[in-house]
């Protein structure tokens, strides 16, 4: 009778132990250049490393467990991409599709379609300082709802190629949306300001981190209602719509930073991000 209880006792523990294995969902099995993939791991209980693509992993806590969002790069030349996890089940292989994007043409002033050198060597500084605000979304999520899309209709599309005036060739790396000027420009979620800068071609941006490597950033402004540092809640006005920088009229340029790259708001707006609780805006 001991004999049996005790065989008993070590199937329900084996039993337990193979249930609260780690487990691994991804968000899709086939994507294209620029669309973000989350990843979720439930059945664990210590924050979990792993890599996609190589790239490490940037995990935060999430209802069921942790969650983690990453960039499939624009200039990808690879047809799938493997996610790892330390420790955790075999990794998952997801498949990438070539996409072609759609090509138009824009006519802009010289000055921004060919700038001088000055103005070069000022667009370089304006990217580095772009860059390194996407150091300051680290950390947990300080949102606990969902990303809420600014008004305005669609006028051009995420990764779209641009030829500009000189035969310049570009690629558009955000979601423009239609705005008279002056119009009000809501943070499409909570979070804290990590830049407010006037550059050359983007005009005045206002970037906001949100945690877990995401930011979202706000081009061609007229002016920014927000100072770096401030915390901000979903809706609220961070700035007015205009045509600062290169832009062929007033409009809201929406662009959506996660850990490797800049990705489709679209897309990333449809992920079931799943914060843990609501979150204290501002926290550090």
């Amino acid at each position: 009778m001991n004999t049996i209880a005790a065989s008993t006792g070590l199937l329900i523990a084996l039993t337990a132990l193979a249930a609260a294995e780690p487990h691994v969902t991804v968000s899709a099995t086939s994507v294209h250049p620029g669309e973000p993939v989350l990843v979720t791991i439930t059945n664990i209980d210590q924050v979990p490393r792993g890599k996609a693509g190589g790239q490490p992993l940037v995990f935060f806590h999430a209802r069921d467990g942790y969650q983690a969002v990453f960039a499939i790069p624009l200039g990808i030349n690879e047809d799938h991409v493997l996610i790892e996890i330390a420790g955790g089940p075999d990794p998952v292989s997801l498949a990438v599709a070539n996409k072609r994007f759609r090509e138009t043409k824009v006519v802009v002033e010289d000055e921004y379609a060919n700038p001088p050198e000055a103005e070069r060597t000022r667009i370089d500084a304006d990217n580095r300082a772009i860059s390194a605000s996407y150091d300051k979304a680290t950390g947990e999520l300080q949102f606990g709802r969902a990303f809420r899309r600014p008004p305005g209709s669609t006028t051009s599309t995420f990764g779209e190629w641009r030829t500009f005036n000189d035969g310049h060739r570009a690629q558009h790396l955000g979601l423009d949306l239609a705005a008279r000027e002056g119009a009000r420009v809501p943070a499409i979620n909570d979070g804290t300001v990590a830049l407010v800068i006037d550059t050359f071609l983007a005009g005045n941006v206002v970037v906001v981190a949100h945690g877990g490597g995401i930011s979202s950033l706000y081009f061609h402004l007229s002016k920014a209602t927000v100072r770096e540092g401030d915390a901000v809640k979903r809706g609220q006005e961070i700035g007015r719509a205009g045509h600062t920088g290169r832009t062929t009229g007033p409009h809201l340029h929406l662009s959506v930073h996660v850990p490797g790259g800049m990705v489709e708001p679209g897309a990333f707006m449809k992920l079931r991000i799943a914060p843990q609780k609501p979150a204290v805006v501002g926290a550090r």
